[in-house]
């Protein structure tokens, strides 16, 4: 028992390394392109680019591998697509910090941004892959926390503003370098492991449609109120700095979320307070700076609830390619809220902001409603009251088949030919049904089942 828990505890710092290490020197490349174009371009027009059109990139990559994932499970769960894809991304960081044309900076930051997308989806995915749903929060909040609170620690060099000089390639490369060993040993999940004996769940594409547009509402809502404040870096704001209350926050979200999903959901919700907050303080300073001190602690919940409701989708039909769809949805949300907040300022930006409330509002109800208080059927509830009564003594798979037929009244000869068994193997199981249980005969065990006693 001990040591299948040090297995289980070893798988987890395998994934959080990985995700946390892909998180943190992909983050730093961003930021650091971001400011190399801050050093040529205004501040407003920088935003537009960084998290408008780049995020479209990202959501790009992100599709590539969902439908590789699709199409090609083995090659999107090996190590040559995210090995390759490190390498390019590296190339585009080199250009785009290196290079004195606008023109090849932009467009290097553009593919550099297509390989993020890339590699998040390639390590996300397996958030449901290899991961069970009662530890995807943990590792998540934990990987993604890595991520954050390690690029402050590698700003702190040259007063601060070590992302804003070009030597700071040579610590992303530094970096990049710690993943491959993790992409190493990757090798293609098996697909269908936690569906092994089952047949695959149906899924809804109505759900599908309602989960994507709320997520695509969520982070455009809180990209409105809430843009990159690129203004503020160039002057008091330590964007880094804050990225602490980030990590800190994620890893309050991930536990909380694997507690209890609901309660998870509901936090996200409330996350939505903040960038009405920033929108009410303007362009005051400390203001901004607490604002994202407090929305960074408590938009651990957005990022986490964004990423595991398209997990456990992914994990409960057995499709990988749905995975990364909730970072696909947000990437675009926070792409339409950037371009909106650029275009709109004052009173328009408030109403607009106000109608996708509503609206985010509305839709999360639905899908609150739809996936954590949906009507369960008989059928369902008589399945889930038998397991947990076959669980309760430690009936084994084929002591539950007997058991089922038992409980139809079939008998020992019946049950064998239903099973294909002989009938001395159905009574020797049923012997060990006794000695589990601790009845004597059928008779009191059925009884004890269907008036649900149990002692």
């Amino acid at each position: 028992m001990v040591e299948k828990c040090l297995q289980s505890i070893k798988k987890y710092i395998f994934w959080v390394l990985l995700i946390g290490l892909g998180f943190l020197w992909t983050g730093t490349a961003y930021i650091a392109q971001a400011y190399r174009l801050l050093s040529l371009m205004d501040a407003d027009s920088v935003s537009r680019i960084t998290c408008g059109s780049y995020y479209l990139f990202q959501a790009a990559g992100i599709c590539v591998v969902a439908w590789f994932f699709a199409k090609h499970p083995t090659f999107a769960g090996g190590r040559v697509l995210p090995f390759w894809s490190t390498i390019f991304a590296l190339g585009c960081t080199a250009v785009s910090l290196y290079s004195t044309s606008l023109t090849v900076i932009i467009i290097s930051g553009f593919l550099l941004n297509l390989a993020i997308g890339m590699l998040s989806g390639c390590y996300l995915t397996r958030l449901a892959t290899n991961i069970p749903q009662q530890r995807r929060g943990a590792v998540f909040g934990f990987a993604y926390a890595l991520g954050s609170i390690g690029t402050w620690l590698i700003s702190l060099p040259m007063g601060g503003r070590f992302l804003w000089y070009r030597e700071s390639f040579f610590a992303i490369i530094a970096l990049a370098a710690l993943t491959l060993p993790f992409i190493q040993h990757l090798s293609a999940p098996s697909i269908r492991r936690s569906l092994a004996g089952h047949p695959q769940k149906k899924f809804d594409w109505n759900l599908i449609i309602l989960s994507g547009a709320v997520l695509l509402l969520l982070s455009m809502e809180n990209t409105l109120g809430f843009s990159f404040p690129l203004k503020g870096a160039s002057d008091s704001l330590y964007i880094e700095f804050v990225r602490i209350f980030y990590g800190v926050g994620l890893v309050i979200a991930g536990f909380v979320s694997d507690k209890n999903r609901r309660f998870g959901a509901i936090c996200c919700l409330a996350a939505l307070a903040f960038p009405f907050a920033a929108l009410a303080h303007g362009n005051n300073e400390a203001g901004e700076t607490l604002m994202w001190v407090l929305a960074y602690l408590f938009l651990g919940f957005f990022s986490v609830y964004r990423i595991l409701l398209f997990s456990d989708i992914s994990g409960k039909t057995g499709i990988p390619a749905f995975a990364v769809l909730g970072l696909m949805f947000g990437r675009l949300g926070e792409a339409a809220g950037t371009i909106g907040a650029g275009f709109f300022s004052g009173t328009p930006l408030i109403i607009i902001s106000g109608a996708v409330f509503v609206l985010v509002i509305v839709l999360f109800f639905l899908l609150y409603q739809k996936i954590y208080t949906s009507v369960v059927s008989p059928e369902e509830l008589e399945q889930q009251r038998f397991t947990a009564y076959s669980a309760r003594f430690g009936f084994s798979a084929r002591e539950q088949e007997i058991f089922a037929l038992i409980i139809r009244g079939m008998s020992n000869a019946e049950i064998a030919a239903a099973l294909y068994i002989t009938e001395s193997t159905v009574k020797f199981h049923i012997g060990n049904m006794f000695r589990k249980s601790g009845f004597a005969r059928r008779s009191e065990l059925i009884t004890d089942y269907k008036l649900g006693s149990s002692h």
